[in-house]
């Protein structure tokens, strides 16, 4: 609290620091900030402990995130994690929150992004919290380096390597991603933003129903007449029991007009007799649409055709957009290509249940169609959408 704070007693102190306390000497990042000091009267830069001393007792503090223990104990007003997808270190909210806990100070995560790491993760997460904000950069942005440069870099770089440092692309690294570039499309767009759940609105699931693993469940809802496609939640699941699944969806409290799952949902189990789809309608998930059986690459580039209409809700759809980025072909590593199938993990399950939804939803209205009636307000206006 500003006005609390005994200025005297605790001037001002940033810390900034680096994956490694070496870089500070290393890349000359050192040797900069000391005639950064060499300009301000009265300040002094103590090489030794990396610390420019201020007017006032205001303190610039580098150093580097290899040790984080070292840094325990102390406070400070703002804390900069330069390259923050390159510390390896673990435990750093234990150690970096404490620090700044006593003047409610800001934390800032700065630098490349290499793929899904902590930056991604802090990007997303700024997109949904009050009181945070995000910024990227790229270096259209900046107008910080020449035309010159950024040819020299277009044709030193591969396409995918200029894209990650120049550009600030997080799918970058993910080579062979079906969605990434999409995904990255709808974040430059404003499409993963807050997306609120609308009750006049229907809600339709998609899914992935595994037998030994993940259950994964999209939750949509389209605009009437527009095309335009709302993820609004997402859920996943391993090892429960389809009453998991059936509570999970009453909990929601959507109203739901379909419950789009594979087509094999329809076949019987030897042990009971009884298919999935009878067990789910037994526990009264209705109405279920069962889909279609078509060549995975079929379902693939209906997915990439629905992704531009879509809007996603940046909090609740978080862990399923992650796997959307991951979702990619296989690597031929005799042949050194890509493959035509994709790879079976972690990422396939919200992947599959998204291509469900993308080959058996419904169609959108016919934009010169009647509006539906609300069952809690009679007639609606579709413009208050």
């Amino acid at each position: 609290d500003a006005d609390k704070r005994n200025l005297a007693a605790d001037p001002p102190r940033v810390v900034h620091v680096l994956p490694e306390r070496v870089q500070w000497a290393r890349t000359g990042l050192w040797d900069r900030l000391e005639r950064a000091a060499a300009a301000i009267p009265g300040a002094e830069a103590l090489k030794s402990e990396l610390r420019i001393n201020l007017p006032g007792g205001r303190v610039f503090q580098a150093g580097g995130m290899d040790n984080p223990e070292s840094w325990r104990g102390g406070y400070a007003d703002e804390v900069i994690e330069d390259e923050a997808d390159d510390v390896t270190a673990g435990g750093l909210d234990m150690v970096v929150e404490p620090m700044l806990a006593d003047y409610l100070g800001t934390r800032l995560y700065v630098g490349t992004p290499k793929g899904n790491g902590r930056l991604q993760s802090r990007y997303d997460e700024a997109g949904h919290t009050p009181g945070q904000s995000r910024y990227l950069l790229r270096w259209q942005d900046t107008g910080a380096l020449s035309a010159e440069a950024i040819e020299r870099l277009r044709t030193r770089l591969s396409a995918e390597e200029f894209a990650q440092e120049m550009e600030c692309s997080f799918s970058a690294p993910n080579a062979g991603s079906y969605y990434a570039a999409l995904l990255d499309k709808a974040e430059a767009e404003n499409r993963i933003t807050r997306v609120p759940h609308e009750p006049r609105l229907p809600v339709e699931t998609w899914w992935d129903l595994g037998m030994d693993d993940s259950t994964a469940i999209w939750f949509v809802q389209r605009l009437p007449g527009s095309g335009e496609v709302r993820v609004i939640d997402y859920a996943e699941a391993s090892g429960e029991s389809l009453g998991f699944y059936a509570t999970l969806l009453v909990g929601k409290g959507y109203s739901y007009s379909a419950h789009r799952l594979p087509h094999d949902v329809r076949v019987r189990e030897m042990g009971t007799g009884k298919s999935r789809m009878e067990m789910l309608q037994s526990l009264g998930v209705a109405p279920i649409r069962p889909g279609r059986a078509l060549p995975v690459a079929d379902g693939i580039n209906a997915a990439k055709a629905l992704l531009p209409r879509c809007w996603f809700d940046a909090e609740r759809t978080a862990k399923g957009r992650k796997h959307l980025r991951q979702y990619r072909r296989e690597w031929n590593e005799e042949r050194e290509v890509w493959g035509a199938k994709p790879v079976h993990d972690g990422a396939s399950h919200a992947a599959d249940a998204f291509r469900e939804g993308a080959v058996n939803g419904a169609e959108p209205r016919d934009p010169m169609a009647p509006p539906p009636r609300s069952q809690a307000d009679g007639d609606y206006d579709p413009h208050a959408f």
